[in-house]
């Protein structure tokens, strides 16, 4: 689905690259999440993944084809973007910002069909947050928020979703909401990248990980790459994973004890 190989990037043109030689994978319906410390460059690598950023060197590769060599329309044709859920300028109805996901299917000086809503409605129901379909984005709670920005993700069906912290910021309820939906989607065979600062949330929801530090980075199946030895290294927390049983089936959880050394 998406490959990068030996990618580096820095802000600066002879600057300090953020990472280097760092090469990972995603497969069709997997989900892979990225962790790491604070400034290690999560976001950052994102956008890189997306074009938004350029490369100083390395390569992605979408379904086999250069990023880089391809048209924005030939890209974000397969790949859906979620972004950080923040308060909008523009007072948009939900069932209005879901459409809009479409933007790229409708042309210059056209409006959306009735298709168009009906479709975005049927998202909204999918996610029971219909009720809100008339309601400002301004006047929304950060978890419906981030749910309408999910269905408007995943109106135009992408093969590869990729959310930028899509549980930050949200209390424990919506936090689940947000890690059952990444759940149930992939079961839907779509292809996740999460960008995520909660470890156990990795666990949980994603098949590969990808834990970037500040000098190297390990990529791999989640349950070899999130051990207490790994969190240790790379987020100075000494910490115990444990597991839980319910209804047959095991959640892993991280219990966080104290930072290694007393370090901060």
């Amino acid at each position: 689905m998406l490959k990068a190989e030996n990618i580096g990037f820095s802000y600066k043109k002879n600057g300090r690259l953020l990472f280097d030689e760092l090469s990972f994978e995603i497969t069709e319906g997997s989900t892979l999440a990225i962790l790491g410390p604070n400034g290690v460059g999560k976001t950052t690598l994102l956008r890189c993944l997306m074009n938004f950023l350029t490369l100083k060197k390395g390569n992605v590769e979408l379904l086999g084809k250069p990023v880089s060599k391809m048209t924005p329309t030939e890209f974000w044709k397969t790949i859906s973007y979620v972004p950080q859920a923040k308060k909008l300028v523009f007072g948009y109805s939900a069932l209005n910002m879901v459409v809009m996901g479409l933007s790229q299917n409708i042309g210059i000086g056209m409006t959306p069909k009735k298709e168009d809503y009906e479709k975005a409605y049927a998202l909204l129901q999918k996610f029971g947050i219909e009720e809100i379909a008339e309601q400002s984005c301004n006047t929304l709670s950060g978890g419906q928020l981030q749910m309408v920005l999910i269905a408007r993700a995943l109106i135009k069906n992408p093969k590869l979703l990729i959310m930028d912290e899509p549980e930050s910021g949200l209390d424990m309820k919506n936090q689940m909401i947000v890690i059952q939906t990444i759940e149930a989607l992939a079961k839907e065979n779509l292809s996740i990248i999460i960008n995520t600062h909660y470890p156990d949330h990795a666990l949980r929801c994603s098949d590969k990980t990808l834990l970037l530090g500040k000098k190297d980075y390990l990529f791999g199946d989640t349950t070899s790459v999130i051990t207490e030895e790994n969190i240790r290294e790379y987020f100075g927390v000494e910490s115990h994973i444990v597991n839980s049983f319910h209804e047959g089936r095991i959640y892993k959880g991280i219990v966080p004890m104290e930072l290694v050394n007393n370090a901060c």
